[in-house]
């Protein structure tokens, strides 16, 4: 188990290493560009070079992106689906450059055709992408909250986008949950049958081999709620006996985990979040 933060790239990737190092993140995910332009940067070789060194140099041990907000593959908009392909793509060769182990998307929404057209889009645009950047970052589909249109809000959901995927990619598929939104969905980790019934979820659809990663986040709001609202944790519904459960599951030890919270100084992740998290591993 790997635990680390959600830190900013400000100034360079490079930096965004060094900050995770500071507050002890073994693994780290930020932006590559800004998460509200479709402009994103190509990094140059030189560049790349300079993010892999300071990682060696580092207690960093692997490092995510997270996929910039406008995307959406879910989209009957083409223009924004084609849009989407390109950045994601973008992002994609930039972490094969870089040794990401992959970038993290939310599915998107379906704009008011079907949950099932949604998924087939998803996995058309996901194939795309896999197949414009050669290489070893994979996406990773994030598990997200139902509300209105959107598409990946259970692990049936995000099998059946997976399942379309062509078998030459499946390598390069996986799924990141967020703790927050499967909170909001009704999953409870500190209820030893909701918990069950999370794992039994997972084994029975995704599998766990396809389970990569977490973002770790409280919710602001109770359970089932089906509201997107971070808190930090023990701040919030889930709790620390929540986060106890789920970090001492032993279907998950493997895992990476990575904080999004708001932060206790309201800076985002620090180290004082990573050390709450490690005192409630047994």
């Amino acid at each position: 188990m790997l635990i680390g933060g959600f830190v900013s790239a400000a100034g360079g990737l490079d930096k965004a290493i060094l900050r995770a190092d500071e507050n002890g993140f073994e693994v780290a995910m930020f932006f590559i560009g800004s998460p509200h332009s479709w402009k994103l940067p190509h990094l140059t070789d030189e560049e790349a070079r300079k993010i892999r060194d300071t990682q060696k140099n580092s207690i960093v041990k692997k490092t995510y992106a997270h996929a910039l907000y406008l995307a959406n593959l879910a989209t009957s908009n083409k223009e924004q689906f084609d849009k989407t392909v390109k950045a994601l793509t973008t992002t994609v060769q930039n972490g094969n450059l870089i040794d990401l182990e992959g970038v993290i998307f939310h599915p998107g929404s379906h704009k008011g055709t079907s949950i099932q057209e949604g998924i087939k889009r998803v996995a058309e645009g996901t194939t795309q992408v896999l197949s414009n950047a050669p290489g070893t970052t994979k996406l990773i589909l994030e598990f997200v909250v139902e509300q209105g249109d959107k598409v990946g809000t259970s692990f049936e959901q995000l099998k059946q986008i997976m399942d379309l995927v062509p078998n030459e990619y499946q390598s390069r598929v996986s799924v990141c949950y967020d703790t927050c939104h499967g909170f909001a969905m009704g999953y409870d980790y500190k209820d030893p049958t909701l918990m069950q019934k999370l794992v039994s979820d997972i084994k029975n659809t995704i599998g766990l081999e396809k389970l990569d990663v977490f973002h770790v986040n409280d919710s602001q709001t109770p359970l089932g709620s089906h509201k997107d609202r971070h808190a930090n944790i023990g701040k919030g519904y889930v709790g620390l006996e929540g986060f106890k459960a789920l970090l001492n599951n032993k279907n998950f030890k493997d895992k990476d985990f990575i904080l999004e919270v708001p932060g206790l100084d309201n800076k985002g992740p620090s180290k004082k979040d990573r050390e709450l998290l490690l005192s409630l591993i047994n």
